[in-house]
């Protein structure tokens, strides 16, 4: 099977998993773990943030952040189709008891004049406190452009508005844009990156910030079951990922790009986004055309009646991308 669903399908690489097995470990919720430790600080120091803090999920990473953010009650804002929003089980109402307030745009971010009116009457006494505002980097694989995050960061400052970033596939977007990583995450509050998505690891997240913030996250990490023991045998696996397979991200945008066009040249919309490949079928058809692809032994993702994400990740070859192609021209004949 050429599995096209998401990157977080991969499989540890030769080179990983011997520093798993040679990974040297203690106990991490008495923060003895080494490897725990170097895995933090390395991310840390690669986002120019104080302290990081290695977490099992990126679910649970973006709502540690909400957590030490907000108080029960507060208002917090993101797009509808934000991942803290939309794929995290109602986490916001049932963890931190915050009130979501969510935008709809064309694009990943909003527009500021839009925040300005929420903005408005923000001291009445009847109205949640907006509190803060989630931004997520990539977006369904979309790069949001430096100067469109900073000014969303510098306007929340300027409003006593806290920022977290969903940088889930943050290390994608600083290789779209040849910019380090802390560029991408600059200005944010608190950021998150996963190191299974598009880095091949098979287990882990992490939440940077500054020191504070990072440390009240630990402890509610802990409230909420996540801490580890001998975690560093997870650790090497995201820490080997992180020394050794963020440059190499190149070759899974340039692969979906291979990938979109021979789509195009199949009859059918497709757009790459760094990784991802957004198909549109014709009429609605989106179910039946991923049940053509499996037909085909190709995995995707239905994201609605009209459109399928593929994702191209460490696993996938010149050859997948050649024979994902022929299946996608097979099928859309078929459609």
């Amino acid at each position: 099977m050429i599995d096209l669903r998401s990157d977080t399908v991969t499989r540890p690489t030769p080179g990983m998993r011997r520093a798993m097995a040679e990974a040297e470990v203690g106990d991490d919720v008495f923060g003895e773990d080494p490897t725990v430790r170097r895995l933090e600080e390395e991310t840390a120091a690669l986002l120019g943030t104080e302290a990081a803090l290695y977490v099992p999920s990126g679910h649970m990473s973006n709502q540690l952040a909400v957590y030490a953010h907000t108080r029960s009650g507060d208002e917090v804002w993101a797009h509808r189709d934000a991942h803290v929003v939309a794929n995290e089980q109602g986490a916001l109402a049932v963890l931190s008891r915050v009130q979501p307030r969510v935008y709809d745009a064309p694009g990943p971010y909003p527009d500021e004049a839009l925040l300005a009116a929420w903005l408005r009457g923000a001291d009445d006494v009847h109205r949640a406190r907006p509190r803060l505002l989630c931004l997520e980097n990539t977006f369904t694989g979309r790069v949001v452009p430096r100067a469109e995050h900073l000014g969303l960061t510098r306007f929340a400052r300027e409003h006593g508005i806290r920022v977290h970033l969903d940088g889930a596939r943050l290390w994608n977007a600083a290789v779209a844009q040849n910019l380090a990583p802390g560029a991408v995450a600059e200005g944010a509050d608190t950021v998150s990156v996963c190191f299974s998505k598009g880095l091949g690891a098979p287990v882990g997240s992490a939440l940077a910030g500054g020191a504070d913030t990072i440390a009240a996250a630990r402890r509610a990490r802990k409230l909420l079951g996540g801490g580890m023991r001998q975690a560093g045998i997870i650790a090497a696996g995201a820490l080997y990922a992180l020394r050794h397979h963020v440059d190499r991200l190149a070759e899974d945008h340039a692969r979906a790009e291979r990938l979109a066009a021979g789509a195009l040249e199949a009859g059918l919309a497709a757009e790459a986004r760094t990784n991802m490949v957004v198909l549109t079928a014709p009429r609605g058809r989106a179910p039946q055309l991923a049940d053509l692809l499996a037909a085909e032994g190709v995995g995707a993702v239905v994201l609605g009646a009209d459109r399928l994400r593929l994702v191209v990740h460490l696993d996938i070859t010149d050859a997948d991308i050649d024979g994902a192609a022929a299946a996608i021209a097979k099928a859309a004949a078929a459609l």
